[in-house]
């Protein structure tokens, strides 16, 4: 008995070591080279890196039967700019779509939102802000955009 509960501990034991060397990426700790945050969205089935400039980045996330979006806010301190979130500004919006409301959806939609890819039922599109707040002007660039989706990975 005594050595069945010594293996059973010892497997625990192993399991347990093995789990906390499987680590997620911290969202919130820049990486690499470029120091970009690493975001990952398991239930949409997407991930993306952000710039290093989105530092203290805020997520929303809105549902409709139709599609899910979800909004990333970054801190803007310019008080004429339109605000939905009081301090924060939204430069992106990745929208998830049903493959059949993507398929039903306007012409002006399409235009809006940039068709990433798909898989599954799920279309993956991605919108940039039309008007950048006075304080992010010198900061945000279309290289930028052109570098989020270039990263953006459907999983």
């Amino acid at each position: 008995m005594k050595k069945y509960l010594l293996a059973l501990l010892l497997a625990a034991s192993a399991l347990t070591l093995a789990a906390c060397g499987a680590k997620k990426p911290d969202m919130r700790t820049p990486v690499g080279e470029k120091q970009e945050y690493n975001y990952r969205n398991p239930d949409l089935g997407f991930s993306l890196m952000l710039p290093s400039e989105f530092i203290y980045y805020q997520t929303q996330r809105k549902q409709t039967p139709d599609f899910t979006d979800l909004e990333i806010f970054v801190p803007t301190s310019d008080t004429k700019y339109a605000q939905e979130v009081p301090g924060y500004a939204k430069p992106v919006v990745v929208r998830v779509f049903n493959k059949n409301s993507w398929l039903v959806s306007s012409e002006s939609d399409k235009k809006i939102y940039q068709k990433i890819g798909e898989k599954g039922d799920k279309v993956y599109a991605i919108r940039f802000w039309d008007k950048v707040p006075s304080d992010w002007k010198n900061k945000w660039t279309a290289a930028m955009a052109d570098q989020i989706k270039q990263e953006f990975q459907i999983d």
